[in-house]
């Protein structure tokens, strides 16, 4: 039987020649609210194309110029080297998102005839991060990344925020346009955050 050749390697040949540098950097992850929901009750066609126009307006409305790491089925994983100027720019940058969102969102309505019970909520996280790359993809790596997707899952009960941990507003100006907005403080797995309610207050049954 003819000799096989044995590829022999070591650890360090498996390593890459230079190391990903981390990095201080701004994550932000827009999600759409309700969208499992709405993949189970809408057929494929309509689903793909609502989500696409969606997730297009979202991408659209990025002031920031941050860099698309990935977009997740309902959201888009946003990230920037350094940080934001302040709160404000933030929180702006979320609004916009939001306004973009609902635009397209009731052109959508219009079109299909039903309502389309989605909305938008914003993380918004501060750590070291790193970027490798597979093939022609650039992906984001770090214990920070893992904590911001994490904070999607939490105990709030709205639906349409904007949530900012302790780590990014420690290292941005707390600078705001409207200091009256009310801010509610909350944690999630150790992280402590401050988040912004969006979502229509019902009054008397009326939505305002």
């Amino acid at each position: 039987m003819k000799n096989i050749p044995v590829l022999r390697t070591t650890r360090q040949s498996y390593m890459p020649e230079r190391a990903p540098v981390a990095r201080e950097g701004t994550i932000i992850i827009p999600d759409i609210s309700g969208f499992t929901r709405f993949v189970n009750e809408t057929d494929p066609f309509t689903g793909k194309y609502v989500t696409r126009a969606l997730l297009s307006s979202i991408i659209d409305s990025n002031i920031l110029n941050l860099r698309v790491s990935e977009i997740e089925g309902d959201a888009v994983l946003f990230y920037g080297y350094g940080t934001p100027d302040d709160l404000q720019s933030v929180v702006g940058q979320y609004e916009i998102m939001l306004s973009s969102f609902n635009r397209k969102l009731a052109q959508l309505e219009a079109f299909i005839g039903d309502n389309i019970n989605l909305s938008l909520k914003l993380i918004a996280h501060y750590g070291p991060v790193s970027e490798y790359s597979i093939g022609r993809f650039r992906k984001l790596y770090g214990k920070a990344v893992v904590q911001a997707h994490q904070l999607l899952k939490n105990s709030i009960k709205s639906k349409t925020y904007v949530l900012l941990t302790e780590n990014l507003l420690k290292a941005i100006p707390p600078v705001l346009k409207n200091p009256d907005m009310y801010g509610v403080h909350g944690k999630s797995d150790d992280i402590g955050y401050t988040y912004y309610n969006y979502e229509p207050v019902p009054v008397q049954g009326i939505i305002v």
